[in-house]
């Protein structure tokens, strides 16, 4: 039992809690309300007799532990309310998941990644109506877009509620209207020199593809990236020197180029929406060499206009395909989708004109070790659908996918005989270059230039976030692409020391 003086060291310490209750800050109050909600009930002193002294603990005790028995149930269900609902709520915030996936269906990214958020439809449909336009697909906790129903050669937008997808089509769109409304340079001698009469004006450069095309930019969605990205704070400036240094105005290709280049890169793209891009704006369609025509054209201006038709403008480079396998769609109809690309890109150009060559520089797919991506996917996509047992990883559909592009270029090559087509790989070959198919190259192999490293150490340099280069990687990378563009110019320039 608690004795008198007990009870007046315990009357003492509520006055004292009393007491600092009053000054304007009462927080050893609030301890102390707190410490009551964890600690045990105990008894209170017995005004009883000894007499009934045991009939009343007996009572008490019961009474006690009832009230303890609550009490650690409330304590438990606070426990279990902050694990279950609002830690996986903080932990969501912080889940950036990967790109933001374009096409059908629930958005899956990260808040840090974007600056505002759509809220998802239940069913969206495409402009066109088409029946391609998916419902949404239940347990919307997956990190990415399902798009493996969707043909993977036909042109499909996003949709419309994806306004900063739709705002940087509008703005590339416009910047190739603006360079096309450059006018053509005029030629004569056959060859469209410059001013000087020094040097061969050299073909514009067309950078085609998805974020790592628009990383270029040192963008994403047009924005600063995402922490997921894992820049540091000046790498956008850092890779737009980098850009600047090997393609811009600064670089020996950028001083004789006919125009400046244009990067041409949305984050997320896919083969689909990437060709409604080219049929809807995002194709330079102008000529940029042209004869001097002053009304009256002899037999030698005649000549210097088939030459101004058979000279090369453009090349190319284009790098798609790895969101299709990001979503789910299997090797074979990413292929597929891959080989259209390539064949939009060239009948546009013959339809524009027969007699002007045209030239792409195509690039296989990037490894990419962003395996809980993979692991992600999966339902629907996985390795087992019985067992749900997930892929582990992405590259052995890379491989796939890549194992499959020489021949889907030699069918361009067959198709359209006029064009200049290269290949660059991320396969190993001495110096560099595929010499033992003819003098025309068709493969230039870059091995480590595009990230194939057997050491994990080296890979995380280059590609920190396993999926997207850093200014250390663009910088590698374009010495494959300087590579590629010796080879379509035949030899006739040198981009590498």
């Amino acid at each position: 039992t608690l004795t008198t003086s007990d009870n007046n060291n315990n009357n003492n310490d509520d006055d004292d809690e009393d007491n600092q209750s009053t000054t304007p800050n009462a927080r050893p109050r609030r301890r102390r309300k707190f410490s009551l909600l964890l600690s045990p009930i105990s008894l209170p002193p017995s005004s009883s007799s000894h007499l009934d002294e045991n009939n009343s603990k007996g009572c008490w005790k019961t009474s006690v532990m009832f009230l303890n028995t609550i009490k650690s149930a409330v304590v438990f269900g606070i426990f279990v309310v902050v694990l279950l609902v609002v830690l996986p709520l903080w932990l969501s915030f912080y889940d950036y998941g990967g790109e933001r996936r374009g096409g059908i269906g629930k958005i899956a990214k990260s808040e840090l990644e974007r600056k505002f958020d759509s809220k998802a439809s239940d069913v969206v449909e495409s402009d066109s109506g088409d029946d391609q336009a998916g419902v949404e697909v239940e347990g919307s906790g997956r990190p990415f877009e399902y798009i493996g129903d969707i043909d993977p050669t036909k042109p499909l937008p996003w949709p419309k509620k994806e306004a900063d997808w739709w705002a940087l089509h509008e703005l590339l769109a416009k910047r190739v209207a603006e360079s096309d409304s450059l006018p053509p340079i005029s030629i004569s001698n056959n060859e469209p020199r410059d001013k000087n009469n020094d040097n061969l004006y050299f073909p514009q450069l067309i950078f085609y593809g998805d974020s790592i095309t628009e990383g270029w930019n040192g963008t994403s969605f047009g924005d600063i990236p995402g922490e997921h990205r894992m820049w540091s704070p000046n790498e956008p400036a850092l890779i737009r020197q980098i850009f600047d240094k090997h393609f811009g105005q600064s670089s020996v290709w950028g001083r004789k180029a006919a125009r400046p280049p244009l990067v041409l890169g949305i984050s997320g793209s896919k083969t689909y929406d990437f060709i409604w891009r080219v049929e809807n704006g995002e194709f330079p369609v102008s000529r940029i060499f042209d004869a001097k025509d002053d009304g009256s054209a002899t037999a030698a201006e005649s000549e210097t206009e088939t030459a101004a038709n058979q000279y090369l403008e453009r090349i190319f480079i284009i790098l798609m395909g790895t969101n299709n396998l990001g979503g789910g769609m299997l090797p074979e109809p990413t292929i597929r989708g891959m080989d259209a690309v390539g064949r939009t890109i060239l009948q546009k150009l013959r339809d524009r004109n027969a007699s002007q060559p045209a030239a792409i520089l195509f690039s296989e797919l990037l490894p990419r070790r962003d395996d809980f991506r993979a692991r992600k996917m999966c339902p629907p996509r996985c390795k087992n659908e019985k067992t749900l047992e997930p892929f582990s990883s992405f590259m052995p559909a890379i491989e796939k996918v890549n194992r499959a592009l020489p021949g889907v270029l030699d069918g361009w090559r067959r198709d359209y005989p006029e064009s200049k087509i290269v290949l660059l790989s991320s396969k190993e070959v001495e110096n560099g270059i595929d010499d033992s198919k003819s003098h025309d190259m068709k493969t230039i192999f870059c091995g480590s230039e595009m990230f194939a490293m057997e050491r994990q150490e080296e890979f995380d340099l280059h590609m920190p976030d396993h999926l997207h280069p850093n200014a250390k990687g663009y910088d590698l990378w374009a010495r494959c692409i300087k590579r590629g563009l010796e080879a379509i110019m035949d030899g006739n320039v040198q981009l590498l020391s």
